[in-house]
């Protein structure tokens, strides 16, 4: 990782640049709707973290798993004892309780993104606020398209807040449209997301 006063690279591709400010305070005022516990996954230069400790909740846990990142997310801990922070891939590290809210903001990986949610149904409740970084930037995710295979949501319409933004022309993580917007997930965990319809979907994804 090559860190830089306004973003993080790797192989020259971007990871995180401070242009996502404003997408990452809303990610943060949505995942924090209900105060309470807050599961942050992926620290990254530590944005949206910086505006979660800036709301109103009781605890704030970070599962990280690249080491340097992991070293700085350890320095900006220090002082924040509302803060727990676990080393490692997010699949295996869950910890065991219920959160109200999660967010997911990873980069580089695969597995994670086609699993996120029947795996994330272990650390949520009726009720937990989920959202995620939305790389198709649009009103649906990848979640809610057949793009991937058979949509985890095709029978539950996520909400979207959007927000107007310019998204600079070398950012490529991103699609060549919307470039004006971006559109902020919200999953509120109900009693029909269940781990068995879940693995049903992740199924028939895979088999598509």
């Amino acid at each position: 990782m090559i860190f830089t006063k306004n973003s993080i690279m790797k192989d020259n591709q971007i990871v995180m640049h401070d242009w996502e400010d404003l997408m990452m305070k809303k990610h943060a005022e949505v995942v924090c709707q209900n105060g309470g516990d807050i599961l942050e996954i992926g620290f990254g230069m530590g944005i949206s973290a910086d505006y979660i400790q800036s709301q109103d909740i009781s605890s704030h846990t970070i599962i990280e798993n690249d080491e340097q990142i992991y070293e700085k997310l350890l320095e900006w801990a220090e002082d924040k004892p509302n803060v727990k922070t676990i080393f490692g891939d997010w699949i295996t590290n869950l910890p065991e309780q219920k959160f109200d809210g999660v967010f997911r903001d990873t980069w580089g990986e695969s597995l994670g993104k086609g699993v996120f949610p029947l795996k994330i149904l272990n650390v949520c409740k009726e009720g937990t606020i989920v959202t995620f970084f939305n790389n198709t930037n649009d009103k649906e995710t990848m979640y809610g398209t057949d793009m991937w295979g058979v949509p985890f949501f095709k029978d539950k319409k996520l909400k979207f807040y959007k927000i107007d933004i310019k998204i600079p022309d070398y950012v490529d993580y991103l699609p060549n449209y919307n470039r004006d917007k971006y559109y902020v997930p919200e999953w509120v965990v109900d009693k029909t997301d269940t781990k068995e319809k879940f693995e049903s979907i992740l199924s028939q994804r895979i088999n598509k």
